[in-house]
Parts: structure tokens; sequence; C-alpha cells
């Protein structure tokens, strides 16, 4: 998008992936991938004095290998490994010379990222079926280059060089998850779950500005690994010989290590900012509802969900919960499909979402 060669932002995700698949008995079967990413964007000023742009992005190789294995009617296993190599360029301000800007190039982070993982889903009963499975996980911080130590005011303390291939700082994680469901009769049942996710590689919102200027930052000494456990609970029928189908399902998400920037932060090529970071914990909780029709020339759903995303942060909000940027109270959407023959369908949605929250001085 670009306004008048004055104003211009470029940004997207460019990817491929190269897969094998192999059977190698009528029980056991594999799947290979090899995956790259490229997510990059560009906002530049055009304007004859201040000339500049803002650049970023992250670079994925990735490969995954997963088994799945039937030994019966009633199980079905997967595991397999997963391993990434990150490597994130934040933002940095390109300038041309005559410009009011100065250029700031800031230094690439590399990380590497493993995970061994194991599952099975498994007919426990007629009318009992549980999915259980463990997921190992470690990330590697990698040098090259300068790494600091901040004080409690934010301030640089310490700074250390690393080789290329070094590591900075190590975690690792397991990441259990368990769901069950249980058929009351042939219209209804009762499904639960329970699932641990961590996350590495970290979100920093820019709340000022609208346009892709946010930063990925990864996991390092001072930054911890986000880490989520989240329950649900939920209750589906069937009505009218399956014409209809009925959800609903509530959920509760605790998070640990929550990032937010402190107020007043620079966050635009700044070489220094985790020293611009504050961390503490988030909650997510609401309820999902869910009606579906699914037989018939005419097919869709209506869904609604009522939700609140809250983070309590020292130092933000005189240290009480407050919204965070993701919360979107309410979610209405409305799909509707209507097949006109064998060849010809129609489709409409309507979508409707509250906004972000603010805070009024």
């Amino acid at each position: 998008i670009s306004f008048d060669n004055r104003f211009g932002i470029d940004w997207g995700n460019t990817t491929g992936t190269l897969r094998w698949n192999h059977l190698w008995n009528d029980k056991v079967f594999s799947n290979t991938s090899l995956i790259f990413s490229n997510y990059d964007y560009k906002v530049a000023i055009l304007r004859a004095d201040d000339e500049f742009s803002i650049k970023s992005d992250i670079r994925d190789y990735n490969l995954k290998h997963e088994f799945q294995y039937f030994p019966n009617s009633s199980n079905t296993i997967r595991f397999g490994f997963n391993s990434i190599f990150h490597q994130i360029t934040p933002g940095q301000v390109e300038a041309p010379e005559g410009s009011d800007f100065s250029p700031a190039k800031l230094q690439t982070r590399y990380a590497l990222e493993n995970a061994v993982y194991f599952s099975n889903d498994w007919k426990a009963a007629t009318r009992i079926n549980i999915s259980y499975g463990l997921r190992g996980s470690s990330f590697a911080l990698l040098g090259p280059g300068d790494f600091y130590a901040f004080n409690d005011a934010g301030n640089v303390a310490d700074t250390t060089n690393y080789a290329t291939g070094k590591v900075v700082k190590a975690y690792f994680y397991l990441e259990p998850r368990l769901s069950a469901s249980f058929m009351l009769d042939e219209k209804q049942s009762v499904k639960t779950a329970y699932t641990r996710n961590a996350q590495n590689l970290h979100l920093i919102t820019n709340s000022t500005s609208t346009t892709p200027t946010d930063l990925w930052i990864p996991s390092s000494a001072l930054v911890k690994p986000e880490i989520s456990d989240q329950f649900s609970l939920g209750y589906f029928r069937n009505f009218n010989s399956n014409k209809y189908e009925f959800g609903t399902e509530i959920y509760y998400k605790a998070m640990q290590n929550q990032v937010d920037l402190k107020n007043g932060a620079e966050i635009r090529s700044n070489e220094l900012i985790e020293g611009e970071l504050l961390f503490g914990q988030g909650r997510a909780y609401g309820l999902e509802v869910l009606l579906k029709k699914k037989q018939g020339k005419i097919t869709g759903w209506i869904g609604y969900t009522l939700s609140r995303t809250e983070r309590q942060i020292d130092g933000i909000n005189d240290n009480n919960w407050y919204v965070a940027r993701q919360d979107a109270t309410h979610d209405v959407s409305i799909v509707g499909i209507y097949d006109l023959n064998k060849k010809w369908s129609f489709s409409a949605s309507w979508v409707y979402n509250t906004g972000n929250a603010v805070t009024f001085p």
C-alpha cells in the first residue's frame, strides 16, 4: 500500500515447503517436511528531507519429521521431532545520505528451537475418547553478538560478546496435554481438555501505531519463555436428525512471563529494547457458543464469544490487572451458504467484534 510516492507499507510472508510422505507398512506412516518462512515488513516515509524506512524480518528454517502408528482400531499414535533455526532482524532504520534521519542497524539474533513429542488418540470405550500427549522442548539463544544485562532502572549493567554458535541462554520445558470426550447418548456429548504451551518469540506491541511495526524478540537471559496453561469444558448436542449442531464451551488460560513496555518506551531501532520491558502474569477466560446448520440447500452457522484477556504487571496501571491489546470482549460471526446446484454455491459472512481497549488520562 502506498500514497502518492510519499508513504508506503510493504509486509507479508514468503514460505515454501518440501514434503516427503512414506507408507512403511499397513500400520506405520511417516511425514517429513522441510519448511522455509520469511516474514518481513518495511514502512517507508518518502518525503524530501526526512526520507527513511523501518525494516524488520523473521526468517525460519524448519525440519519436521513425524510418524503415525496404528497399532489397532482403538489407538492412533503420533511421535516425532521438530527443529527450527530462527534468524531475527529487529526493526532498524534505513536512510539515504542527506536525510534528517540517521540509519540504525541492529544486531541480528539467532536461535535454535528443538522439540520431541508423543501423542495418542485412544478410544477407551464405546462412548469415551481420550487424547493425551507430551512435548519436550528446548530453546537456545545463540551468538554472535553483544548481549546486555540491565539493572533495576533499565540501564545497561554489563555487556558480553558471544562468538558464532555459542549458547547465550538455554531453556527446557515439558508441555503435557490431555483431552477427553464422553458421549452421553447418540445426540449429546461433554468434552474437557488441558494444554500447556510455551512460546519463545515475543511480540513487542507498539500501541501508538496501526502500521505493522511491532517487534519480535527471542527469549534471553532476561526475557523468559511465555508459558500458558489452558483448561476448557464444553457441551455439544445435535438436533433434528443431526441437521443442526449446538456447542458451548468455557475456558480459562493462565499465563506466565508476560511481556509489556514501560510507559514512554522507545521501541524503534532500540538496541537496548530489553531495558524497556516489564514482566508479569496474564489470564484469558470466556464463553463460546456455536449453532450450526449442516444439511439442506442453505447451511451455515452463528457463533458468539464473550471473553476477557488481561495482564497484571508491576509498573503498569498501578500494578492492577488491565485489559491486554488482544482483548475482544464480544465477537459475533454469521455465515450463510446457499447451494444453487452441484456446480454453484454462494456464501456470505458478517462479523462484529468490540475494538481495542483504551485508557483515557
